[in-house]
């Protein structure tokens, strides 16, 4: 009978025992689950004020002026780009005030040193037009760019330039046109670009200097297409028209610029952690294309036999 008895203890204990057990390592199990998602809501609580804080601080940057970046207002045009009928009149205009627009109507991207704006632009043929605005303080704008279409309408063409007294005046304007292209992402300054005379230059009723003459001219600056949206970038400069017996002074040059992506960067600068892969977005590089045409001038008189 003792000897029951005890064993009936035994296993009570020995099943309170375990009961007790398991019960611990529920306990613990519960505890550890509890840290757990303690820790989970704190790390995730904690991204999340991070990641406001980021966005906050990139908008905040995005929105605060930069010094020595502010850009003048893009000009706008009247007419969008498309067919037109020749005739149309293009106004231009922008909003950053005492500001001056400077235009292209030949492909080259507008400097300081391009056609003024002055009033409305006529179209009357095919016309990729460019403009910019320059102001007082501030970095010149972007590029407007529109292209215009008339439908049959052909492009000027050049006449023969004439010397009647056979003297090839300084300040002539000479017709020049782009024999083969150059890109930013690979031109050089210094580097030569090949351009030739696009007109005849004609005295006394006869032909000395043909359609075809090479002339000289070289790379004056070409930065390739840059991180943050940058566009790449050409100039060159034109020095001389150059026969076998002639070798005529010329000035003059254009500036090209590839199209820029800054509106992208601005874009993604918004997204949280995907500001900083913005910087890789690059623009596109400037390319001179063969078939482009320019205007040179003579710096010199020279004397046509």
């Amino acid at each position: 009978m003792k000897t029951i008895l005890l064993a009936l203890v035994l296993a009570s204990s020995t099943a309170f025992a375990q009961d007790a057990a398991q019960q611990a390592m529920q306990a613990s199990q519960m505890a550890m689950q509890a840290s757990q998602q303690a820790s989970q809501l704190a790390t995730q609580q904690s991204m999340q004020a991070a990641q406001q804080a980021n966005q906050m601080a990139m908008q905040a940057a995005a929105q605060a002026p930069v010094p020595g970046i502010a850009l003048a207002d893009t000009p706008s045009f009247s007419v969008p780009a498309g067919t037109v009928p020749a005739g149309t009149a293009v106004r231009l205009k922008t909003r950053t005030r005492y500001a001056v627009i400077f235009y292209t109507t030949n492909g080259w991207t507008p400097t300081a040193g391009s056609q003024r704006y002055t009033g409305p632009i006529t179209i009357n043929s095919t016309t990729h037009l460019q403009a910019i605005a320059v102001a007082s303080n501030m970095n010149r704008s972007l590029v407007a760019n529109a292209t215009y279409v008339v439908a049959g309408g052909q492009p000027t063409q050049a006449a023969s330039l004439v010397a009647d007294d056979g003297v090839l005046r300084a300040g002539t304007p000479l017709r020049l046109v782009i024999q083969s292209g150059a890109s930013s992402k690979s031109a050089q300054i210094g580097d030569e670009l090949s351009v030739q005379l696009d007109e005849d230059v004609v005295a006394a009723g006869a032909v000395v200097i043909p359609r075809g003459t090479p002339i000289s001219a070289t790379i004056s600056r070409s930065d390739h297409a840059g991180a943050g949206g940058t566009p790449g970038d050409m100039a060159f400069e034109v020095h001389s028209l150059e026969t076998e017996k002639y070798s005529i002074p010329l000035y003059g040059g254009e500036t090209i610029e590839g199209a820029n992506h800054y509106k992208r960067v601005k874009g993604f600068i918004l997204v949280p952690y995907v500001g900083v892969a913005a910087l890789a977005i690059h623009g596109e590089d400037a390319v001179i294309q063969p078939g482009m045409t320019l205007t040179a001038t003579v710096a010199e008189d020279v004397q046509l036999d």
